[in-house]
């Protein structure tokens, strides 16, 4: 979809853990090999994230950000816990 934007980010730290922008998908640092966007979905309304290695620290609240040609679709939030 042309002019999509995806943000996952920490809502307790506003730390960008996934963009997914013009087709293409990048992860922060403490992310990479870790955060896996699934852009296949994307037609269906589908901007899951998959979690991998998970630690500790990664247990928190985490938002889910949708743009569109600049115009905020909508958000969503999840809370992760790492069951330690």
């Amino acid at each position: 979809m042309e002019g999509l934007k995806v943000e996952w980010r920490r809502t307790d730290s506003e730390t960008l853990v996934h963009l997914y922008q013009d087709g293409e998908s990048r992860s922060q640092q403490d992310y990479l090999d870790r955060a896996h966007f699934f852009s296949d979905p994307i037609q269906q309304g589908n901007f899951s994230l998959r979690l991998d290695d998970l630690r500790d620290k990664d247990e928190g609240e985490y938002t889910c950000t949708v743009y569109s040609q600049q115009d905020h679709l909508f958000s969503t939030k999840i809370i992760l816990e790492t069951g330690k």
